[in-house]
């Protein structure tokens, strides 16, 4: 199918206005305002589309509704005023059936536009999702690494080059079948693609969530050579690690530094520390260039050491966190982890004997939990003496082989798109209900967050009357989310 020459003068990028998730292609689809301690993240994936369409002779302007708590009638007005040729939004596989009002709203007003979704639902949902009527206004989605993708979907429709011949797309065939091409293959050299457009983001939204000072991300690497059950990063990023070079990486910074004065960072990549050479040398580049920056990133427990961990401090890690997921080793072989709990006790141990705070991040509800390794767990994460914990719910997302297993063995109640799992769990296990689940969650974030130990230890951590007014702001949260609230099941 060729497509008629399309005219793409203006392009709105945005996160629909709703609930505030962590949005874009990330395993991570987390609700911010109900998480214990997690910072919301600029949207790096729609800035980096808008410099790559800017290259293109396009304006870009970018919108995060959610970030900013702007309502549905503002988008409206915003597109009344600014009339975009197209629209591209990010959404997430517990919110995408709300999220596509959006391109409903937006065809009442300019029939001819052109609405793109990205997020990680698409990486692998069946076509059938699409033939429901909420995905009516929506014409593409990108299913792929989206900065790689969108240049050629662009670029076919303002010009006359078949979709068929587009990798990494969805689209509607003229005869309203819905039609997945052929996987894009994964970008190689990440230098290649520009830094994200920061001018059009909203600098001061996202922030350090202990300082408020603002934080940047910067995606350091893609792609993961794990294979824990749970996770959509096979399917988002592939397994073979893809970095930046190190000169790109601290341009970046120097860019953030210099252009837009944020001295925080998250250093994103699915396991930062998985190449130590990688590691100390870029390290040793923030220091050359006499950068007085402030970071936290991920690692895996099998990743770290001392050597890493002290080059890592001296060039402003102030931070590690850790998917630790179980205390229990059986649970841990059989999401296929490839870890057990004493290693994470050693992890814990080397990261605080550097002087750096730990992030530790638990996991309950898989299919062979039961009381008393949820139990077990949660004793575990307290034990751990972490600086800030979450624990998640595990969610069976389509494409990973944790859904085939809850699918084959019975456990799936409600799908997962759509479902407000945070609040839901969308599945059971061999021996917990979902309401057993939601409130072991409650109980493992009160065991940790208001014992005494962890309370002195987080106020003898706090320097000023900003750091104090933030703590108190989360812990009020916290006895919101995990003492007051009841279990409510989605109506339905």
């Amino acid at each position: 199918m060729l497509n008629s020459n399309i005219k793409l003068k203006t392009v709105l990028l945005f996160n629909p206005p709703g609930p505030l998730y962590q949005r874009g292609e990330d395993r991570c689809q987390a609700n911010i305002e109900e998480s214990s301690a997690v910072s919301l993240r600029e949207p790096n994936d729609l800035a980096y589309m808008a410099a790559i369409l800017r290259q293109m002779g396009i304006l870009p302007r970018i919108m995060d509704y959610p970030a900013e708590k702007l309502s549905w009638d503002k988008y409206e007005n915003d597109l009344k005023k600014w009339s975009p040729d197209a629209l591209i939004m990010s959404v997430t596989t517990a919110t995408v059936l709300d999220d596509l009002y959006a391109f409903e709203l937006a065809k009442k007003i300019t029939p001819s536009i052109v609405a793109i979704a990205k997020g990680a639902l698409f990486f692998s949902s069946d076509l059938k999702l699409l033939l429901r009527p909420q995905f009516a206004s929506m014409d593409y989605a990108l299913a792929g690494e989206a900065e790689t993708i969108i240049h050629d979907l662009i670029s076919a429709l303002i010009g006359q080059t078949p979709l068929s011949n587009i990798p990494g797309i969805i689209w509607k065939h003229s005869d309203g079948r819905w039609i997945r091409n052929r996987q894009k293959e994964f970008e190689i050299d990440l230098d290649s693609i520009p830094f994200p457009a920061r001018d059009l983001l909203k600098n001061e939204l996202y922030i350090r969530p202990d300082t408020g000072a603002p934080q940047a991300t910067i995606q350091t690497s893609r792609g993961c050579p794990s294979k824990c059950i749970f996770c959509l990063t096979p399917a988002i990023s592939g397994q073979r690690v893809r970095q930046r070079s190190v000169q790109n990486i601290v341009d970046e910074i120097e860019e953030c530094v210099s252009k837009y004065a944020i001295r925080d960072f998250f250093f994103k990549a699915d396991t930062f520390t998985i190449n130590k050479k990688f590691v100390i040398e870029l390290c040793m580049e923030v220091l050359n260039r006499k950068l007085d920056i402030r970071w936290v990133a991920n690692s895996r427990v099998d990743t770290i050491d001392a050597e890493r961990l002290e080059w890592m401090k001296k060039a402003g890690c102030w931070l590690v966190a850790f998917g630790f997921e179980s205390g229990d080793d059986e649970i841990l072989r059989k999401m296929k982890k490839d870890a057990t709990a004493a290693d994470a006790v050693n992890a814990v141990r080397i990261v605080k004997e550097a002087g750096l705070r730990v992030y530790g991040f638990f996991m309950i509800g898989l299919p062979w939990d039961d009381h008393v390794s949820v139990e077990k767990t949660i004793r575990f994460a307290k034990d751990l003496d972490c600086d800030f914990s979450e624990i998640h719910i595990a969610t069976p997302y389509e494409g990973t082989e944790l859904h085939a297993i809850a699918k084959e063995s019975g456990l799936l109640n409600d799908e997962v798109i759509g479902h407000d799992y945070f609040h839901d769990p969308t599945m059971a296990t061999l021996f917990l209900s979902r309401e057993e689940i939601m409130d072991y969650r409650k109980k493992g974030l009160r065991h940790i967050y208001l014992s005494p130990k962890y309370v002195i230890k987080t106020f003898s951590n706090i320097h000023s009357v900003q750091e104090f007014r933030r703590y108190a702001s989360y812990g009020m949260r916290m006895v919101k989310n995990v003492v007051m609230q009841t279990h409510q099941r989605n109506p339905g």
